[in-house]
């Protein structure tokens, strides 16, 4: 190998309409091994894939629909080849997508997390995920994961040795670090929603929102434990003469009441708005917006929800359980998942306890700084570079 550690990408997810956490997370890492000068990336899937990175190169041979589940068999079929042929040093996999055949060069299979494999995903999803994952990470060389919950799940669960399962933490993108760094921010009504550089978005989201708001942000998948926190608003609500209203965001508005497991009257009372999948400038809006941020999920791999939160100075309610604590720190409220009770009261906390919310967002903007792309990408080279040495 030369100076330059030259990195294949399998990028089949990249072209998706509305990324996940794992897509957005290999989007990112990408850039930031395009910024490095001791690496080079070539990015495999659909052509669609070089509107994110139009000065990267693009092999889309093969790819000739525009779909998915072509795209694993892609991945599988044509992919390997295609990597030989660019002549790259190894291959990186996001999200569990590897080869499930040995190659001529390193792979390295990036697997967030396991939840799937425990259940935690819809049937289809889940049967595919149980068939495929354990093949590619033992036709692997090595594999990255998010947090060191997750790497223990991982040696449990799938065919791999501890020593080459290696701890690679997400980062967060620029935009919430610069706010991270900035501070807080002036003159800034609680529930405008303003683009990054102070200007007003103008997609509408802004006219929707209460006034006084707790946000969450994510899917409607059942790990989320979405269901649990609305009914726990509910009865905050009932129980106090707090102003607050819960807005959602992530799933399609028309989605949310036919897919949450409440009764009519605890939506009722939890003044659910749904402001559905947003831009990343109103994301960041809504978070700084909120007067607190509520994230009760039953499994995660790493949570960047709520390190987004943070960064934006919304102080964080989250989980007790899985990768949250190691991730968030002392800077978050942690609460049992499971227990409803729990979570209402970690957000009435809150909302009234003004000394810990001016805590929780110090604390909060401090904790952010460790998670960045740039070292992430670092740790990667790291991996990378001594399998292509071992190879």
């Amino acid at each position: 190998m030369e100076d330059t550690l030259r990195v294949g990408v399998n990028a089949r997810t990249f072209s998706v309409d509305e990324p996940g956490g794992a897509v957005q997370a290999a989007v990112q890492m990408v850039r930031a091994l395009a910024a490095r000068d001791d690496t080079e990336v070539v990015l495999f899937g659909h052509p669609d894939t070089q509107q994110h990175f139009p000065d990267l190169p693009l092999d889309s041979t093969g790819y000739v629909v525009d779909s998915q589940l072509y795209g694993a068999v892609w991945e599988r079929a044509i992919l390997p080849r295609r990597a030989s042929l660019a002549n790259v040093d190894l291959l990186l996999a996001p999200n569990g997508n590897g080869p499930i055949h040995e190659t001529p060069y390193p792979t390295v299979v990036w697997v967030h997390d396991v939840n799937a494999i425990r259940g935690h995903s819809a049937g289809v999803h889940r049967l595919y995920r149980r068939a495929t994952v354990p093949r590619a990470v033992a036709a692997a060389d090595a594999v990255t994961t998010i947090s060191q919950f997750s790497k223990e799940e991982i040696i449990k669960h799938l065919p791999v040795e501890e020593s080459d399962v290696h701890v690679i933490h997400n980062g967060l993108a620029e935009p919430y670090l610069d706010a991270a760094r900035a501070g807080p921010a002036t003159q800034q009504s609680a529930s405008a929603l303003v683009a990054d550089g102070g200007e007003p978005s103008h997609d509408g989201v802004a006219a929707e929102l209460p006034d006084r708001y707790v946000l969450f942000v994510g899917s409607l998948n059942p790990r989320k434990n979405v269901a649990r926190l609305v009914e726990a608003f509910a009865r905050l609500k009932r129980e106090t003469g707090l102003p607050h209203e819960l807005v959602m965001a992530g799933p399609s508005p028309k989605r949310i009441f036919q897919q949450l497991d409440v009764d009519a009257a605890t939506e009722r009372d939890a003044a659910i708005t749904s402001v559905g999948f947003v831009s990343d400038a109103e994301l960041r809006g809504l978070y700084r917006g909120a007067d607190c941020f509520a994230f009760p999920s039953l499994y995660e791999g790493f949570g960047l929800p709520p390190l987004e939160a943070m960064a934006m100075g919304t102080p964080v309610v989250t989980s007790s359980v899985s990768s949250l604590p190691e991730v968030c720190g002392n800077a978050a409220v942690l609460v049992n998942p499971y227990d409803v009770g729990a979570i209402r009261n970690g957000i009435e906390e809150v909302l009234t306890d003004e000394r810990l919310a001016e805590g929780l967002v110090t604390d909060g903007r401090t904790q952010v700084r460790r998670y960045t792309w740039e070292r992430a990408a670092r740790q990667f080279v790291r991996v990378g570079t001594e399998l292509v040495k071992a190879n």
